[in-house]
């Protein structure tokens, strides 16, 4: 006979699987975290799993949605401060790159591309609006209007802030952090800095 499984019970394996995911996303790289790892981390069966999520991809996409929403919550709360806008801008972009239970730097566009593969197709329609609504909500929250800064441009310096955070190279970490601060100090320059600074160039 099954084990009967409380809603309690139920609830504590999957926040347990929330944190021991972001564990291994971070330990692993998203593509190389498997089931067994999952299950292992969280003490359950193999077979038990699928009880939970139809496959690692919808747990694993799950993890990513929850620590962006938390962040953008952070985020929200930085922004309603009462400073000014750069400095608002440079906290938001460390809360969202540079926190330690950040995993931006664990998950590359192409580790999202993949997830979005393997799930629902309403699942990718969701990601493209979110990106731009999050983005949206930023500047909104920060007294900028969307028209003075270029999504694109925006979207090339966010890259190169990645790159710059994700890079496995053996260089000097002090030099990577201090490259890392110079990348945020400048957008937020470019985001607070106007219509000169944000319009077509």
């Amino acid at each position: 006979m099954p084990k009967i499984v409380s809603d309690h019970e139920r609830e504590m394996v999957r926040k347990a699987m929330y944190v021991k995911g972001t564990e291994l996303i971070r330990k692993k790289g998203l593509k190389r975290v498997t089931v067994e790892d999952i299950t292992n981390a969280v003490q359950i069966g193999k077979g038990s799993f699928y009880s939970y999520y139809r496959c690692k991809e919808e747990l694993l996409y799950q993890i990513i949605k929850k620590c962006e929403s938390n962040m953008f919550e952070r985020v929200e709360a930085i922004m309603s401060e009462n400073i000014e806008v750069k400095e608002k801008l440079i906290k938001a972009l460390k809360e969202i790159y540079l926190a330690e239970d950040s995993i931006v730097f664990y998950v590359s566009p192409s580790d999202i591309e993949y997830l979005l593969r393997k799930l629902p197709a309403e699942a990718g329609d969701w990601e493209a609006a979110k990106s731009k609504d999050y983005f949206s909500k930023t500047l909104s929250l920060c007294g900028i209007d969307k028209s003075e800064c270029d999504f694109d441009v925006l979207s090339y310096l966010m890259n190169a802030l990645h790159f710059i955070g994700s890079v496995d190279a053996p260089l000097e970490e002090q030099g990577r952090k201090k490259a890392l601060d110079i990348l945020v100090h400048s957008i937020a320059d470019y985001m607070a800095g106007g219509k000169e600074q944000c319009g077509d160039v």
